[in-house]
């Protein structure tokens, strides 16, 4: 060590620098060294802390160490009852209260919840309690060997209706038997098919408002069988009617109604009555049995019938009044009281009719309404139509021969 006084002072002074310098290179080093590891961890939001767990494949139980496709996993039952299986066909359902094979759906409405318009639903034989609207296109068939087998009912409101789309139904039972005013069966702004289906109701029906309905091979039986309004066209062919106290009623300048090859009887009232305007057009049908007339024209509505039955109704075969309208061709009208009755102003037009003991005679006009019931036609038998020439007594046996009634002359 140097004895001089000033190297030693500047030995010193080197020194301190050379700590110093030390010192604050450490600093920075222990600096740099911390940032990597600070930005490293990741900043994860205070509210939603994300901790994952690694288990060691030695760890962890056997089970865990397969991996199952998602896919594979079986449901628990709890769920598959909550929610049945989709069904194996495409657009095809099928409902059962026992379940059983093919079965994905305990209850019409949730097969009708869970359907796609164009979807066919098969409920499967019973009788199934069921309140149901829908406005899909769907086509719902009963599983049985005939209607009866499968029976919808409701006894607390209506069964089924339809408020839009097209749906067919076939092969079942459609039943209410709820004492108040609810429809087993109601079709508005759609149009429905029935084929081969029965309607029984302790008090209504088949409603149709402003929609379409083409039935065929169906009976009806209900306090009121069928009610017609609105922008409407029906068409029925093969089907019985039975309503206690009207069997079917149509309304609206807007309905249109066609009868084919059916029977419409046993009706506390009437068996057919077309009112306000509405259109009607009968053939090959059976009017019969009805307490009061088989058909009632009012309103300015207009009835056709031809090759049809009017027998035994309590009052007239048919009733005309206010303006109505009524063109028979070649029905029979027998054991009525009347054949056709005046209850107000009227027009009948008769062509090659049979008019037979009915107790009143052929036509009843009321005495204050005689001048306002007008009848024109022809070649009735039974009826001579004001201003008929009598037929000669040639044209008379053959007329009756025609209707299986040949009389000798006299």
């Amino acid at each position: 060590m140097s004895n001089d006084p000033k190297m030693s002072v500047l030995e010193d002074v080197w020194m301190q620098v050379f700590t110093l310098l030390l010192i604050v290179s450490g600093v920075f080093s222990l600096h740099y060294m911390l940032r990597p590891a600070q930005a490293a961890q990741p900043v994860l939001p205070a509210a939603a802390p994300s901790v994952q767990v690694s288990v060691p494949m030695e760890a962890a139980p056997e089970p865990a160490r397969q991996a199952v496709p998602a896919a594979a996993a079986a449901p628990q039952p709890e769920a598959a009852a909550e929610k049945p299986a989709a069904p194996k066909t495409a657009g095809r359902w099928v409902v059962g209260k026992d379940g059983g094979a093919g079965v994905n759906c305990v209850s019409l409405g949730d097969a009708v919840a869970r359907a796609a318009d164009g979807d066919s639903i098969v409920v499967q034989p019973g009788s199934y309690e069921v309140s149901v609207l829908t406005s899909k296109s769907l086509t719902i068939s009963g599983g049985g060997s005939s209607p009866d087998a499968v029976e919808l009912t409701n006894s607390l409101g209506p069964t089924f209706a339809i408020a839009g789309g097209r749906v067919v139904m076939q092969n079942l039972t459609i039943a209410n038997t709820s004492e108040v005013d609810y429809w087993a069966l109601s079709v508005s702004r759609a149009a429905l098919v029935l084929r081969n289906v029965n309607v029984k109701a302790a008090s209504k029906g088949v409603k149709v408002q402003g929609a379409d309905l083409d039935a065929s091979d169906c009976e009806f039986e209900a306090s009121s069988g069928l009610a017609v309004s609105g922008k409407s066209k029906v068409k029925l062919t093969g089907v019985s009617v039975i309503g206690s106290v009207i069997g079917i009623s149509a309304q609206d300048s807007l309905a249109d109604l066609q009868l084919d090859d059916s029977h419409i009887s046993g009706g506390g009232g009437v068996g057919l009555r077309v009112s306000d305007s509405a259109w009607a057009r009968v053939s090959g049908t059976t009017i019969s049995n009805n307490r009061y007339a088989g058909i009632m024209v009012a309103s300015g509505a207009e009835v056709r019938v031809a090759k049809s039955q009017l027998t035994g109704n309590g009052e007239c075969g048919a009733y005309i009044e206010e303006n109505g309208k009524l063109v028979l061709e070649k029905v029979t009208l027998t054991r009525n009281k009347c054949g056709v009755g005046f209850a107000g102003a009227g027009t009948l037009e008769v062509r090659g009719n049979k008019f037979a003991d009915n107790s009143m005679g052929a036509i009843a006009v009321s005495p204050l309404q005689g001048d306002k019931a007008l009848i024109t036609g022809s070649g009735n038998s039974g009826l001579l139509v004001p201003g008929e020439k009598r037929p000669a007594a040639k044209k008379r046996a053959a007329a009756a021969a025609e209707d299986g009634e040949v009389k000798s002359e006299e």
